[in-house]
């Protein structure tokens, strides 16, 4: 298959764009709701005193992960445009209040507070970082289903019914290593990994993957970052005989290593790496001639199809042809749909009922749809809808998280600039989790 280049999207440890503090004010006050707390309407409908339905984003505006905020907010606003347009959540328009966490778990609690209390909503998006934590008893005890994002793998096994997470573990960039191992036909791998606590918690998800597919971890190294020489680590592994060999490590870490591994086997097996080894300065520390032709970086990728390209639309719609959303929006954009569309089938913004329909528009199986509006159409008909998510199949295992998609990339030899070779599609995760 010919490369192709695709957006990359990016998890916690890569780049993302970043929004000028002019930007993040006019995007914030774009965010504009009722917010004062009160009913009105049907007794099964929690509403704001506009006779609205409220969503609030809880999630970091201010700090160094302000991006995470920027995103999530931004593809929540063109999914709230897209929902309005089509007459709104239960019939009613759909208001967006945010609070900020501040990526902290102390400061995130009076946040989602403010949220259930003053802005009375009945559905949340985010956070996505360590804050979920704090979070998720308050979410439960108020009933009030949340649709988070990150990566934390302390949630793989989620057991409260209320959290809903609709991007990819970080585990399952691990599984996606080795799915991509695996469809290359190699069947004994090495593991090459520095000490840092990020690069340590894939290994377990990598080996237990790697032999559910049937295949043999030879070797298993560990090495303290930026050393002078790796000579005895890196022979160690060349006399294990492995197919292909797992990494992450640092980018000084890494030049040292791969010039060992080129003076003792002229880089004679195959190298996959993660997001980190698809980085600029881990690139040109091993040089891009070298990461061409040895390397494959695996990372989350943009899904294709009628779903991410009516997200395209819409978000061109609101912002401008010109303008490029932010990594992750798409997530926010899902979260908001599918929440919506779950309470479009209970009937209701009750909590325990909406999270008893939320499977029942997202899995299969089910009549497909992409655009809020044909979803609705489906539900008021009475059909069994799957709604397609723009960030990939939005499919809920028992413990409400989803796979994928995520891509395999090769650096350009000339400019490092990464093209995608293949498609690690959800389906293929979910099938080689163990």
């Amino acid at each position: 298959m010919a490369p192709t280049a695709v957006a990359r999207i990016t998890g916690r440890t890569g780049s993302r764009r970043l929004l000028t503090t002019a930007s993040l004010a006019l995007l914030l006050a774009a965010c504009g709701s009722t917010t004062s707390s009160g009913g009105s309407g049907s007794t099964n409908i929690k509403t704001n005193s506009a006779g609205h339905v409220g969503y609030g984003v809880l999630s970091c505006f201010t700090g160094t992960l302000a991006s995470l905020g920027q995103a999530m907010l931004q593809g929540s606003q063109v999914a709230q445009k897209v929902i309005n347009d089509a007459g709104g959540v239960l019939g009613k328009q759909l208001d967006l209040t945010h609070a900020d966490t501040q990526c902290d778990e102390a400061d995130a609690v009076p946040a989602v507070r403010k949220l259930l209390a003053t802005d009375n909503v009945t559905g949340i998006i985010g956070p996505e970082t360590q804050e979920i934590a704090a979070v998720s008893p308050i979410v439960s005890a108020a009933k009030v289903p949340t649709e988070f994002q990150g990566g934390s793998t302390d949630f793989d096994k989620n057991s409260n019914k209320y959290l809903w997470r609709d991007s990819p573990s970080d585990s399952q960039l691990g599984v996606a290593m080795a799915v991509y191992g695996q469809k290359k036909g190699f069947k004994k791998a090495a593991l090459i990994f520095y000490s840092d606590i990020a690069a340590q918690t894939f290994a377990k998800p990598i080996t237990a993957t790697w032999q559910k597919l049937g295949n043999t971890i030879v070797s298993n190294v560990t090495v303290a970052p930026d050393q002078t020489s790796y000579r005895t680590q890196v022979q160690s592994i060349i006399d294990s005989k492995p197919d292909v060999i797992f990494t992450q490590t640092d980018a000084a870490t890494a030049a040292v290593i791969f010039q060992n591994f080129k003076e003792l086997n002229n880089l004679a097996i195959p190298i996959v790496g993660t997001d980190i080894t698809g980085g600029d300065d881990y690139l040109k520390a091993i040089t891009y001639p070298v990461a061409h032709d040895h390397l494959i970086s695996v990372y989350g990728t943009n899904a294709t199809g009628a779903a991410a390209d009516n997200f395209a639309k819409a978000f061109a719609a609101q912002n401008g042809a010109s303008a490029q959303p932010l990594a992750n929006a798409n997530y926010g954009y899902d979260a908001v749909i599918s929440l919506a569309l779950a309470m479009d089938k209970a009937g209701t913004t009750d909590g325990p009922a909406v999270i008893n329909a939320m499977k029942q528009v997202t899995n299969p199986p089910g009549s497909a749809c992409d655009t809020y509006a044909d979803c609705l159409r489906g539900i008021k008909a009475s059909t069994k809808i799957k709604v397609d998510g723009a960030s990939g199949d939005l499919v809920y295992n028992d413990f409400n998280n989803v796979f994928g998609p995520y891509g395999a990339f090769q650096a350009d030899a000339g400019t490092g600039a990464e093209a995608q070779l293949q498609l690690l599609s959800a389906s293929d995760l979910a099938a080689a989790t163990p």
